[in-house]
């Protein structure tokens, strides 16, 4: 509201305010909008521009994990198709044709901290954390990609999206980010999606459906290209761990995860916990909320705030 005071605009620009303008704005008839508010924040608006948009390219996970059936469902009452911008989920939108596939695999770099030994984790500064080997993203998500959240939240993702079942859907580590995800069809061939670590790719896709637009620049990197994979070692990374747990536990628990883990990452960027100490929190909040299921889009804002709350008095216990 400040920030906004502080902008002077021409007479032809309208300037829109707070959750009321944000609402307003979501609320414009339009063919195709970019829903990219960060967080949870973004729930309540994209429900919002569901009624009001032909298309929507979503480039906030949030939603998905937390609320994917009560967004599906608006946006099939309403037509609306919802066109996933996240690279990797973006990528098996434009792998999955055929229907006649057995599996997917989404890849991961392992983040900034893939090749560091456990008993070095908690003595990590915010900025180690932050140099990603080949992404140039926003903070949480950098830090959700070394804890691998972010990687738990994509497969949700996958799952939301494209009515796959949690079996069927694995993660390999790619160091090298080029290919994004793998098809595999029931006679074992693999289709891979492949392209350089830009977000302009996977945006313009979403924007430019069912056209696509030239939005990069001709690349060599296939005369240079190499590409190394490896499967993902057990417990390496344990809030993964959780994530796929609390997904397959399904009602509140991913609501509940994502709450914690938007407070976790925060404190830890602010330099107020150690990087280990967001396992800690993310482990207690999981053994300690109590499964439920959801009727309603104000559960998950319920549940929200719950683990919100409970996470930061956990965490000034430390």
């Amino acid at each position: 509201e400040e920030s906004a005071k502080k902008v002077k605009l021409n007479g032809r620009v309208k300037l829109f305010k707070g959750e009321t303008g944000l609402n307003e704005f979501a609320s414009i008839a339009c063919d195709t909008s970019l829903m990219a508010i960060s967080g949870i924040s973004a729930l309540r608006p994209l429900m919002t521009n569901i009624r009001h948009a032909k298309n929507i390219a979503l480039a906030n996970k949030e939603s998905m994990v937390t609320a994917g059936n009560f967004v599906l469902e608006e946006a099939k009452k309403y037509k609306t198709k919802i066109l996933p911008v996240d690279s990797e989920i973006n990528a098996l939108y434009q792998l999955l044709v055929s229907k006649d596939f057995s599996k997917v695999y989404l890849t991961a770099s392992g983040g900034a901290l893939f090749n560091y030994k456990p008993r070095d984790l908690g003595k990590v500064c915010v900025k180690t954390v932050l140099s990603h080997p080949t992404w140039s993203m926003g903070r949480r998500i950098t830090i959700d990609s070394a804890t691998l959240v972010n990687k738990g939240f994509e497969v949700v993702e996958a799952h939301c999206f494209f009515n796959l079942p949690y079996e069927n859907i694995g993660i390999v580590i790619h160091r090298e980010s080029t290919v994004h995800a793998f098809v595999e069809f029931k006679d074992k061939t693999l289709f891979a999606c492949m392209y350089p670590p830009d977000m302009r790719l996977p945006i313009s896709f979403a924007l430019g459906y069912p056209k696509r637009i030239d939005a990069l620049k001709a690349d060599n990197f296939k005369d240079k290209l190499t590409l190394s994979f490896e499967p993902l070692k057990q417990n390496q990374f344990p809030l993964l761990d959780i994530i796929l747990k609390g997904a397959k536990c399904g009602g509140n628990s991913l609501p509940v995860l994502n709450g914690c883990d938007e407070v976790a990452v925060e404190y830890f960027l602010n330099g107020r916990i150690k990087f280990t100490d967001m396992y800690k929190a993310m482990n207690y909040i999981f053994t300690h909320y109590k499964p439920s299921r959801m009727s309603a889009l104000d559960d998950v804002f319920y549940w929200d705030a719950w683990a919100r709350e409970r996470t930061r008095e956990y965490l000034r216990s430390l």
